[in-house]
């Protein structure tokens, strides 16, 4: 005969994964569940409070069921008396429950659930948590009723708090998601979006030139073709990056490349001479956010000619202590401000490189403007501990 102590063992040895599906969860649960009671059925209604009805599991040996049953709430599942409270109901229907004697309930458990369930003598135990509420239904356990009992308040604890922790991580991964969904699309408006919004610029030019000057129109669709080679390049960098670590290997970003790169792509599209300084930046650190730090300053170039409408554009970078320190100027006609505006100030007025400004702080940076009628300085700082 099983004792308290040989099944508290059991329970101590509850697997500690958690799990964002409650589906897995509720299978964990069942077989989890019918291994500590010696039972070979189990089933678990679950209420998340998201939808408008019960989702009931149930394991039969191994084969687990789950479905969704919309006529039954889960305060009509067992007797208010009951909805607290741990209980064991005996082969001769009479109920327990820890601490008292064994009584008669009428409509104990709901017909439909214990139609489904068969008459046999059955442990239940609620699962409350923040997140959601259910109850744990054990079919013709192999223990001794009173040792059902004594498991089920600490089993209880232990389900409401599996539960809990998965809806957190559940939520948290929804959040993650969402906010890789904002970053994919800032990286695209940043980096290829504003490329081909250049591409077709200079693919106009060409058309317009090609009866008048056929042989710099036929120049201008070949540089053409090599900066639509170098965003597919890009484009395939980028949707590696989107898979998984374990099946994308890590390589090192080429920094002083991928300037040269824009270097020659805004002299190309927008006749903008673009001059660039990374002999100070370490070249561990710009491999490790030197994808980070390129979009920093093709964003910041980008405001530099659509906006401030610039000829020459000098960007400075240096690693200096823990941080990356970047500068971009331009002798243009600034921003609608003229003056210094901070990370906040941009962000409360609405004013100015809000996508830069937004970026940067994603990374925990700071930003500074200096905005004048004759150029703008954009002045960035990226903390070295941030992992792109």
């Amino acid at each position: 005969m099983r004792s308290p102590g040989d099944v508290y063992a059991k329970l101590r040895r509850w697997p500690r994964r958690i799990s964002p599906d409650h589906r897995s969860l509720a299978r964990e649960v069942l077989e989890r569940s019918c291994i500590l009671f010696e039972a070979a059925r189990a089933l678990v209604v679950i209420d998340d409070g998201d939808q408008p009805w019960l989702n009931i599991a149930s394991l039969t040996g191994r084969e687990f069921t789950w479905r969704e049953e919309e006529d039954l709430s889960l305060e009509s599942v067992v007797d208010v008396e009951l909805a607290d409270r741990a209980f064991f109901v005996g082969a001769d229907g009479m109920v327990a429950c820890a601490g008292s004697r064994p009584m008669r309930i009428d409509g104990a458990i709901d017909v439909r659930i214990r139609g489904e369930m068969g008459a046999v003598p059955l442990l239940s135990v609620p699962i409350v948590a923040d997140a959601l509420q259910g109850r744990l239904f054990v079919l013709d356990p192999g223990l001794d009723p009173e040792i059902c009992l004594a498991v089920a308040e600490p089993l209880s604890g232990l389900l409401g708090i599996k539960f809990e922790a998965s809806a957190e991580l559940r939520n948290a991964v929804h959040e993650a998601v969402e906010q890789d969904r904002t970053r994919v699309a800032r990286d695209l408006h940043d980096g290829l979006l504003q490329s081909f919004t250049g591409v077709v610029l200079q693919l106009e030019t060409a058309h317009s030139l090609l009866e008048s000057d056929p042989p710099n129109a036929k120049r201008m669709i070949t540089e053409t073709q090599g900066l639509i080679m170098s965003d597919q390049r890009e484009l395939r960098q980028f949707v590696e990056q989107l898979r998984p670590r374990s099946s994308a290997p890590e390589s090192r970003f080429d920094l002083a490349a991928r300037m040269e790169d824009l270097r020659s792509r805004f002299s190309n599209q927008w006749g903008i001479e673009v001059k660039f300084d990374v002999e100070n930046v370490d070249p561990v650190v710009s491999g490790f956010i030197g994808q980070e730090t390129f979009r920093l300053i093709a964003e910041a170039v980008t405001n530099s000619a659509k906006h401030g409408r610039a000829t020459d554009v000098s960007v400075g970078l240096r690693t200096a202590g823990s941080e990356m320190q970047i500068e971009v100027a331009d002798n243009g006609t600034g921003f609608p401000f003229h003056g210094r505006r901070t990370l906040a100030q941009l962000r409360d007025s609405g004013e100015g490189p809000i996508v830069l400004a937004e970026r940067v702080s994603s990374l925990n940076g700071n930003l500074t403007v200096d905005s004048t009628e004759s150029g703008a300085t954009v002045t960035m700082t990226v903390p070295l501990g941030f992992g792109a």
